[in-house]
């Protein structure tokens, strides 16, 4: 398995690998040291000078800006096109409550969207009668193409919102051509990039959405939490601020109650954020950039084949995630015949120290999260003690 990263190394900077092996970093990734220690470094310094954009105004606003321009220059972007969020939900709920909804109206999904896409949306056919369209799960792209256009062209579509890579089942849709084809017949997009961002390389803007969600702390290995909403420069204007907060304004006058928002997308932000948990997840784009983001996407790539391919010699395995790679990304989900996935997670936890997660929804099994830093040993003890279970 040839690779460019030096594995011994990058997992030296891992010290929690030494409790347990680890397919659980789709759920909030283990934090390597160097970004840990520049997390606790920033809360160190708020500790021994105070609160810095308070005391010293002139050194934490250029920080600020420079963090940001460091997350949007990893992403290929522009920092205006950002706003903080807490997370993919707040940054979606931004664009929903920024669209003026009308009874009939369509928003297209897929069916395997998790909370953070698919509660707003059946919170919007409750509350404007929306319709909720959902296109089927295909691992040809040519057929998920298509299947999406028909859902977009079969009624009065507002919004196509889709996980670049799904939650629960792993698939990554070809959202460049979903996205493209949106775009044709009028319609916004927007992708929530939790399972892609820092794992597939992509530029923003190559992906053709309109908004994106984007995550500290899965694939990119930061610190719980933070997220970034970012909005195609041309699409400023596309959505209402339905949240005047504190953060949005480019000023705000209390005698004449007058104010006018940013020009940018800091428009939609409304705050307040940890800014230490800002400026570590600006040190972890160094950090992978460093690494090198084709790198990683490689040995990823190398660690699911090997997964998919050794899962296919277990009898009663059932691989749920599509077994190209062009069609996933760095989660397998997969199921045991006779075993339930809590269980199954269960059994992997206390005879040999796996952790792992139970598939919550509509398939009993396992997802696997593999990251570029685990070995192939790690990978062949989960097949073997799956075939064991399998046995039984």
């Amino acid at each position: 398995m040839s690779t460019d990263i030096d594995i011994a190394a990058a997992r030296a900077q891992f010290p929690a690998l030494s409790n347990f092996v680890w397919f659980q970093n789709g759920g909030v990734s283990i934090t390597p040291e160097p970004v840990a220690r520049e997390h606790i470094r920033l809360m160190e310094e708020l500790l021994a000078r105070g609160p810095l954009h308070v005391i010293y105004p002139q050194e934490e606003y250029p920080r600020r800006r420079q963090s940001m321009e460091t997350i949007a220059r990893f992403f290929d972007v522009q920092a205006d096109e950002l706003a903080l969020m807490r997370g993919v939900s707040e940054g979606f709920q931004t664009v929903l409550r920024g669209m003026d909804w009308q009874q009939g109206d369509r928003i297209v999904i897929s069916a395997d969207e998790e909370a953070a896409l698919l509660l707003p949306c059946l919170h919007l056919r409750d509350l404007f009668g929306v319709d909720v369209v959902k296109v089927p799960l295909m691992a040809s792209p040519e057929e998920a193409v298509a299947a999406t256009q028909a859902a977009i062209e079969g009624g009065r579509t507002r919004l196509l919102a889709l996980s670049h890579v799904t939650t629960d089942l792993g698939y990554r849709f070809p959202v460049e051509a979903q996205c493209a084809v949106a775009r044709q017949a009028g319609v916004a997009s927007f992708l929530d990039l939790a399972h892609s961002c820092g794992v597939v390389p992509y530029k923003i803007r190559d992906l053709n959405c309109d908004y994106a969600g984007i995550l500290s702390y899965k694939w990119m290995m930061s610190p719980y939490a933070a997220g970034a909403l970012w909005v195609r420069q041309e699409m400023l204007d596309s959505i209402r601020v339905t949240y005047a907060g504190g953060r949005g304004e480019k000023w705000l006058d209390f005698k004449s109650d007058t104010y006018e928002l940013h020009e940018s997308a800091e428009r939609f932000q409304f705050g307040p954020w940890s800014w230490p948990l800002v400026h570590s997840w600006a040190f972890s784009c160094n950090w992978l950039s460093d690494i090198g983001t084709e790198n990683i996407w490689q040995r990823v790539t190398d660690l699911t084949t090997r997964l998919k391919q050794g899962l296919a010699q277990i009898e009663g395995a059932e691989l749920f995630t599509p077994a190209p790679i062009g069609a996933s990304a760095g989660l397998v989900s997969f199921g045991l015949q006779g075993w339930r996935g809590e269980d199954l997670a269960t059994a992997l936890h206390e005879k040999w120290n796996i952790v792992i997660k139970p598939l919550p929804h509509s398939h009993e099994g396992l997802r696997a999260s593999l990251p570029f830093y685990l070995l192939e040993d790690e990978v062949d003890l989960l097949l073997t003690a799956l075939g064991k279970l399998a046995r039984r």
